[in-house]
């Protein structure tokens, strides 16, 4: 595999930094994964970093040095992120209204080949078959009110981009409503390709500039820039903003194929499972929190 990444993430106005990025590479696999802990509720850094450090663990479990099924990987362990948040917030003891929740996308590419998968407004970016000159743009589609409107024709995308209701999301991870897990259909990999993982803390302020930006530049020089520039348009108030972007290097696949539509319904990532699962993930998080996390803002 031939490829460069690159990866930021900054507070922004914040008090604190709620997101969380990683990435993690065997010979045959590469995972990023974005997670965007949500203000109003407590902890919502905790809850990104215990997507993070479940996603990251059960790659390197599983990768060695590839995935028997990218998909079903991904869907299984943002359930299993989902409950092992579920069972810490209920160890802590913290009302369900206020339980720790957070967005998360997470992206396998593997055998030339991309798989993810996500719930809520974070959101991953493909820009492909640029080296062909015909590059086409495509990004996952929110899980939140607003795109619900914007779907149901009652609101133009001008208007979802201030509404107050903009950062209002109907499925996450934590919290007492199970998530909406939505996985992508597998998409072969062109030379040149870029995939983009990012908060709406990055692409809202940015719209359609963060894309071309992307396919311009090195990443190693694009991502800060366009983490400067979304934070000069958001103002005193930015939000946290993470961006993690991979450019793809390799032949040519004789195929023409981009297609962003779910594998279906949660089938995939409705799979079971185990208490044992989710107690040793519960395990090895506990190792990495402090036991009195600070208080999550809004």
């Amino acid at each position: 595999m031939n490829y460069t990444i690159a990866q930021e993430s900054r507070i922004g106005g914040r008090q604190i930094n709620q997101d969380r990025v990683a990435w993690l590479a065997t010979e045959d696999a590469v995972l990023m994964v974005v997670a965007d802990g949500m203000g109003g509720h407590l902890q919502g850094e905790v809850a990104a970093q215990i997507a993070i450090d479940t996603v990251t663990e059960s790659f390197r479990s599983e990768a060695r040095t590839r995935l028997a099924d990218p998909a079903r990987f991904l869907a299984a362990t943002l359930r299993l992120a989902h409950e092992t948040i579920v069972r810490y917030a209920t160890a802590c003891r913290i009302p369900s209204h206020a339980a720790p929740r957070t967005t998360c996308i997470a992206c396998v590419v593997q055998d030339g080949q991309a798989n993810w998968a996500h719930a809520g407004d974070s959101r991953l970016y493909l820009i492909h078959g640029q080296s062909q000159g015909a590059a086409r743009v495509a990004h996952t589609r929110d899980h939140s009110i607003v795109q619900r409107m914007v779907d149901e024709g009652s609101l133009s995308r001008d208007e979802a981009a201030s509404h107050p209701l903009r950062n209002r999301v109907f499925s996450c991870l934590g919290g007492d409503v199970s998530p909406h897990i939505e996985v992508s259909r597998t998409v072969p990999l062109r030379d040149g390709d870029v995939i983009a993982l990012c908060t709406d803390g990055a692409w809202a302020p940015l719209g359609e500039s963060l894309v071309v930006e992307l396919g311009r530049a090195p990443l190693n020089t694009t991502v800060p820039h366009l983490l400067d520039a979304a934070e000069q348009a958001a103002g005193p108030a930015a939000d946290n903003l993470t961006l993690i972007a991979m450019r793809w290097t390799a032949p040519d696949p004789d195929v023409d194929t981009l297609n962003l539509k779910s594998a279906g319904p949660q089938s995939q990532a409705d799979a079971p499972i185990s208490d044992a699962e989710i107690e040793h993930a519960i395990a090895e998080i506990r190792r990495r929190i402090p036991r009195s996390p600070t208080g999550a803002s809004s």
